[in-house]
């Protein structure tokens, strides 16, 4: 439904009267707007990304216990929203995730609450979607810019990591304390773009999943023997899921834990497929660059 509406997303605007606008979100729902947009609930950190790169924060009234990048009053969880709470703050948009908060719409929708799907996948997804959001919010033009801009800084990076002849080869791997469970990225996850443009051999490429996301097991780690290991950090001084890897006895004779080849990254900006993720690519980039 979202690749099929696709052309009609990127001309974005289809003017109904002189002050009405209608865009397709990524639940391929067509959501009229008949007056400009000043009050929102950023009710996903994803949405919230997009809004602080926009310099848009004034906007939002109220986001989830959960998020960290912009300060507003807090409307609770996730899942399931609190319906009352975001009536009592009367805005007049939703912003919500796709996936697991898509059920989400049709709550706010029967009290009335008009709300606006944001499910990026790829990094033109994020070009797109920030162009998107700031036409909502009243600056498309700011949006625009900034989205081409990203688009030239990516692109300058993936033109020079392409003429690279030696690359490293790359895992991604999401543990916790232990590596009973690991999840690591593959085709059609933006995570596998990005160590690509990164200038990195991702290993994993030859597999996919949900959103291109696939859970592995120790044996495909060692069979892999990645020159270089890419874990999330949530916060300052957290090593949690670097030192499960280093201290694997099965992780041993890894080339990337026996060189301490192992880089961290901050969890919290890898798993959005958001503007902040340009930062990642930049140190990968980086990285990458310096074990050629």
């Amino acid at each position: 439904m979202k690749k099929f509406f696709v052309s009609l997303v990127l001309i974005l605007v289809s003017v109904l009267a002189v002050s009405q606008l209608s865009l397709v979100d990524d639940l391929g729902r067509l959501v009229v707007f008949e007056n400009d947009v000043e009050h929102v609930v950023s009710a996903a950190p994803l949405v919230s990304d997009y809004i602080k790169h926009l310099g848009l924060e004034e906007k939002v009234i109220g986001v989830t216990d959960w998020d960290t990048i912009i300060q507003k009053e807090k409307i609770g969880n996730l899942i399931p929203l609190n319906i009352e709470k975001i009536v009592s703050l009367n805005p007049e948009l939703v912003f919500v995730s796709g996936g697991f908060q898509e059920p989400e719409v049709k709550r706010l929708e029967q009290h009335n609450i008009k709300t606006f799907v944001i499910n990026p996948t790829n990094f033109n997804d994020i070009y797109r979607e920030l162009i998107i959001i700031g036409t909502i919010l009243g600056e498309r033009e700011k949006a625009s810019i900034l989205s081409n801009e990203l688009r030239e800084k990516v692109l300058n990076i993936a033109k020079e990591t392409f003429t690279w002849k030696d690359k490293p080869r790359v895992l991604y791997l999401m543990v916790q304390n232990n590596i009973s469970q690991i999840w690591t990225a593959g085709t059609g996850s933006y995570i596998n773009e990005l160590i690509s443009y990164a200038g990195g051999l991702n290993l994993a490429a030859l597999y996919t999943g949900n959103n291109g996301f696939l859970q592995v097991g120790p044996e495909f780690v060692v069979s892999q023997n990645p020159d270089i290991i890419i874990v999330d950090s949530y916060y300052e001084g957290d090593e949690n899921a670097k030192n499960a890897i280093m201290n694997a006895p099965q992780f041993q004779n890894i080339k990337a834990v026996k060189e301490g080849r192992i880089i961290m990254v901050d969890g919290n900006k890898m798993s959005l497929a958001s503007p902040s993720l340009i930062e990642i690519l930049e140190q990968l980039y980086k990285y990458f660059g310096e074990y050629r």
